[in-house]
């Protein structure tokens, strides 16, 4: 039975003052689930949906603003669901009134729509990830009308949960702000502009997570693999036991590296640079710079001067990007720690810390698997009030302790089947949402082919559970990732991804937005996560909302045929006609040995053209077929992205040449 979150509970009958806060929770049977509380948003021109438990046969009424819209009995396992004949238009706020035994009243209430935000990192990311891109967007945030309920991320191998261990409605405000889903922030902010409705985001997001993790041991039964890991890890103290020996291996490897660290016993942090300090050139990995096989720990030190005007001022440290953990240090005084590669080091120098001359930036730097650091073309720089001095360049170096690579992992949560599923989706069945929108499939670009199968799978499931056949179901393409290449035929899991992705659309009501030209080559984690939202939004907006002339589809190519010895490419949803910036770029073709050149083109209307004097009889063509498909540059008229493709001639097409 879950404890009423955020919420007043009214005892019908008197008790003493001195009632203790455990016999008040007893007397209080009616119990409602932590996403019905104060300041929540409900899903508007529905029947209002409530559930909980209470004692067996107890009778429970549901009232908005004073009236009774529906009533309802606990079962004989204490569990009620009861559902209101009469909707709510958009608007509030509105107080909400459970009774039975006892009674409870939300208070703040509103009617809007209501959507799931889910998927892997790049749904979850909060504002806080992306504050210095969207300062001024968090400083206007105060919007009673937007608001958010954070599931928490929590796993369970064993059943289906009813409810979430915390949780609360929170609304848009510069001191909430941080904590949202950046993409479903912006996302909400765009609808509710756009539909004048409030929004209600619930966030059920895990960094990291597979698509498996997110389906029914039902759904799983096409994908017998997934489901015998997820019966697997059902089994009692199989996944206890699995973590603990992780845990204590890698307990094992950071004790040695602490140990045996050279730089820690002899404080390198406060050391001077001598001769035994090598030069190194940063950014850069240390398979580029000559370094070798490191795993554990390199000290690395940088001297920068600093005038008198600065001297004793906060200042901004900021070291891009970091394979894998790093704690640096201004002038021996340590500014800032991050412990996985993925978050940029934004760290604060505090007052005091500055000198005027010369000034020493010292850095330890953990590298888990052969090849550590500073990744390129991210910002390396200390920033002081009146200028910024440049880090790039050369650094000194010492290994202080050089180890065999961190023990695998053998089990991560997030990749599991069914555990999210369990404990973060299942207690939300009951909602009646507008619709989803799904950021997902960085974690299963390992086995991206399957992701066609995959992905249909977990909408129908989903649907299913929800109660909803027809729930609409967006999908954000993956954008680019990964390192650039001028190598037509250079095989690219993610290019297979964002085709998979695309084969979510072979179910009804569903929509795929594009991302080219949203992502970064060497961060898995873009910033531009308005960009993204922005494209989910223009989908939502058309699919759900009915603007039927709204141009929200990315155009996309679904045929070709032969013209001579060239490639003619029809194209959904060109917009009025294609255009490019510059000359079309992105294409390549292959005739019958498989072989892809890069190819011209020329854009038609709807159609593109392509070809090359190296191929004579073409029988394939590609589209943005990379990793991070920086040659694609051709758009609609409403500069949404030509979606990414490959296409063939049929076999008969290709017999008859």
């Amino acid at each position: 039975m879950s404890i009423v979150s955020n919420a007043r509970i009214l005892l019908i009958a008197p008790f003493a003052v001195a009632l203790s806060i455990t016999s008040f929770s007893a007397a209080a049977d009616v119990q409602l689930p932590r996403i019905l509380s104060d300041g929540a948003i409900l899903q508007r021109d529905q029947p209002v949906v409530f559930w909980g438990t209470a004692d067996p046969g107890e009778a429970v009424a549901l009232s908005v603003d004073g009236k009774q819209v529906a009533s309802g009995q606990a079962d004989a396992d204490g569990q009620w669901r009861i559902s209101s004949s009469n909707t709510f238009g958009a608007g509030g706020p509105h107080t909400v009134t459970l009774a039975g035994d006892n009674r409870i009243e939300l208070a703040d209430v509103y009617f809007g729509d209501v959507w799931l935000a889910s998927g892997q990192s790049n749904m979850e990311l909060p504002m806080a990830r992306v504050a210095e891109k969207y300062a001024d967007e968090i400083a206007k945030s105060a919007n009673t009308r937007i608001r958010q309920f954070k599931v928490p991320k929590v796993v369970d191998y064993q059943a289906p949960q009813t409810d979430v261990p915390e949780g609360s409605w929170v609304a848009a405000a510069p001191d909430t702000l941080p904590d949202f889903s950046a993409v479903g922030y912006f996302f909400a902010k765009a609808i509710e502009q756009a539909e004048d409705v409030p929004v209600g985001i619930v966030t059920a997001a895990y960094g990291g997570s597979t698509a498996q993790s997110w389906m029914s041991p039902e759904a799983l039964k096409a994908f017998p693999h997934y489901l015998a890991q997820a019966e697997q890890n059902a089994k009692p103290g199989y996944v206890d036991a699995q973590k603990a020996a992780d845990r204590k291996a890698s307990d094992q490897w950071y004790s040695y590296i602490n140990k045996h660290d050279q730089g820690l016993a002899d404080n390198w942090r406060m050391a001077d640079v001598d001769s035994q300090w090598q030069a190194i050139k940063l950014p850069g990995f240390w398979s580029e710079r000559g370094l070798g096989e490191i795993n554990g720990v390199v000290w690395l030190k940088k001297t920068v001067m600093v005038p008198e005007s600065a001297a004793g001022q906060a200042a901004t440290l900021r070291l891009g990007r970091i394979v894998d953990a790093d704690t640096a240090y201004v002038n021996g005084q340590q500014v800032g720690n991050i412990t996985y590669q993925y978050p940029p080091r934004i760290y604060p120098v505090p007052t005091g810390v500055l000198k005027a001359g010369a000034n020493e930036i010292t850095v330890r730097l953990i590298t888990n698997n052969n090849d550590g650091g500073f990744v390129p073309d991210k910002p390396y720089a200390l920033e002081l009030a009146s200028k910024s001095i440049d880090l790039a360049g050369e650094w000194r170096y010492r290994v202080g302790v050089n180890h065999t690579p961190t023990p695998p992992t053998t089990f991560w949560d997030f990749l599991q089947p069914v555990g999210m599923y369990n404990a973060m989706l299942s207690p939300l069945f009951n909602v009646p949402f507008k619709g989803v929108i799904w950021y997902q499939g960085e974690s299963n670009v390992g086995a991206a082919a399957e992701y066609a199968q995959l992905l249909p799978a977990l909408v129908r499931d989903w649907r299913a559970h929800f109660k909803q056949p027809r729930l609409p179901f967006i999908v954000a393409q993956l954008p680019g990732f990964g390192a650039l290449t001028d190598d037509a035929n250079q095989p690219s899991d993610w290019a297979v991804m964002r085709d998979s992705q695309a084969h979510v659309l072979s179910e009804p009501n569903t929509a795929l937005t594009v991302n080219l030209g949203l992502g970064e080559w060497n961060d898995i984690h873009p910033l531009n996560k308005k960009g993204v939202a922005n494209r989910l939004a223009l989908a939502a907006r058309k699919l759900v909302y009915a603007e039927a002339k709204l141009a929200a589809d990315s155009p996309a190519a679904y045929r070709m045929s032969i013209e001579e010895d060239k490639i003619l490419i029809s194209v959904a949803h060109a917009s009025r006609g294609l255009v490019s910036k510059g000359k079309p770029s992105g294409f390549a073709i292959a005739g019958g040995d498989g072989e892809f050149v890069w190819a011209k083109a020329e854009l038609q209307g709807d159609h593109i053209l392509v070809w090359s004097d190296k191929v004579k009889a073409p029988t394939r063509v590609r589209y943005g077929w990379a990793d991070f498909p920086d040659k694609a540059n051709v758009k609609n008229r409403s500069g949404l992205p030509l979606m990414p493709f490959s296409l063939s001639l049929p076999v008969e097409e290709k017999a008859a040449d």
